[in-house]
C-alpha cells in the first residue's frame, strides 16, 4: 500500500466558509474532506496522511497567529513522523496572502520552492524521496474579509502560473484546483462538496503518478 502525505492549511483540514471572521472554527466531516475522499477514490491502494493545519504558511512566521503556522517548520517532522511515503501533496499559498505578509503570487511559489528544497534535502543521503505533487490552492476572491486580506485577490493573480514554474524546475508535479473548483461565499474556503470534486479530480492525477513511481 502506498502511503500519502497531504500538507496543507485550512482548506485541507477542513475548515467550511464561514460568515464571519469571529465565528468559531468547524470542520467538514472527516469522510468528506478532500484527503480522505481521494484515500476512498483510490480504492484501498494508499494511507492517506491528512496534515492540514489552518492558516498554516509556506515559509512565514505568523506575528498574529504564531511561529508553528510555518508550513517550513513542520515540513520535516511530518516527514519523518510519517515515513516512508510514496507522495507528498502540497496544497499551499493560501496565507501567504494575508495583509501581514503581503506576499505577490511569485513570492508565494518562492515559498513552495523552499518546502521542496528541504523535502529534497531531507532525502538527499536516504536514496530515493517521495514524489511532490503541488497544488495551486483555489484563488481567494474580492469578498474576501479585507481587513484580514485587503487586495489578496489581485496580488494572487498568476499564482497557479508560478507554481507551474516551480514544479517544471524542480521535477515536481503540478495541479491547478482551480480548473474544478471554486471557494465558497467567504472568498477563502471550499464547502464539502468542492473537496469532494477536489478529491476526485486529484484522484486521477495521484493514480498516474503511483503508476510511474512503480515503474521506475
Amino acid at each position: 500500500m502506498h502511503t500519502i502525505l497531504c500538507y496543507g492549511d485550512s482548506n485541507t483540514w477542513g475548515c467550511p466558509p464561514y460568515s464571519s471572521i469571529t465565528q468559531a472554527p468547524e470542520r467538514i466531516q472527516h469522510h468528506r474532506r478532500w484527503p480522505n475522499v481521494l484515500g476512498q477514490s483510490l480504492s484501498g491502494r494508499a494511507w492517506i496522511v491528512e496534515e492540514g493545519l489552518s492558516g498554516r504558511t509556506t515559509v512565514f512566521d505568523d506575528p498574529i497567529e504564531g511561529r508553528h503556522k510555518n508550513g517550513e517548520r513542520g515540513i520535516v517532522s511530518a516527514l519523518e513522523s510519517h515515513a516512508p511515503m510514496d507522495l507528498v501533496i502540497i496544497m499551499l499559498g493560501t496565507n501567504d496572502f494575508k495583509v501581514q505578509f503581503n506576499c505577490t503570487a511569485f513570492t508565494s511559489a518562492r515559498g513552495i520552492l523552499t518546502l521542496i528544497q528541504t523535502i529534497r534535502g531531507h532525502f538527499a543521503l536516504a536514496g530515493k524521496g517521495p514524489e511532490v505533487l503541488i497544488v495551486t490552492p483555489p484563488s481567494i476572491t474580492e469578498v474576501a474579509e479585507p481587513a484580514m486580506w485587503k487586495n489578496s485577490a489581485e496580488r494572487a493573480v498568476d499564482h497557479a502560473y508560478y507554481l507551474e514554474q516551480v514544479a517544471e524546475r524542480t521535477g515536481c508535479f503540478h495541479f491547478d484546483s482551480n480548473s474544478v473548483v471554486k471557494v465558497g461565499p467567504d472568498g477563502v474556503h471550499l464547502d464539502a462538496a468542492a473537496h469532494e470534486t477536489l478529491a476526485r479530480a486529484l484522484a486521477a492525477e495521484v493514480a498516474a503518478i503511483l503508476r510511474m513511481a512503480e515503474t521506475i
